[in-house]
């Protein structure tokens, strides 16, 4: 497992957020399903954004998104939280 070092609160993903424009992002489903989690770019690559898509976080799961400052991240269920985290 991978060490990280918290920067800040965490945050549900129930609507989008950029998480403080951080560029790594710990995110854990803590719903009894799998959730679906949207990354989007707010600005275009060329911009210095990154590029959209989604992913499956199946119950109980966690990862780390590494992402775009720009980009937000949405599930658009309250049960999946979030936190701004940096490589230790």
């Amino acid at each position: 497992m991978a060490t990280v070092k918290i920067l800040g609160n965490v945050a549900s993903l129930g609507v989008a957020n950029n998480m403080g424009n951080a560029t790594f992002v710990y995110v854990v489903n803590t719903n009894a399903a799998e959730q679906t989690l949207t990354i989007a770019n707010t600005v275009g690559p060329e911009n210095g954004g990154g590029t959209s898509g989604t992913l499956v976080l199946e119950a109980g799961q966690s990862i780390v998104v590494v992402k775009e400052p720009t980009d937000t991240i949405n599930a658009g269920e309250a049960t999946v939280k979030a936190t701004a985290v940096a490589r230790y």
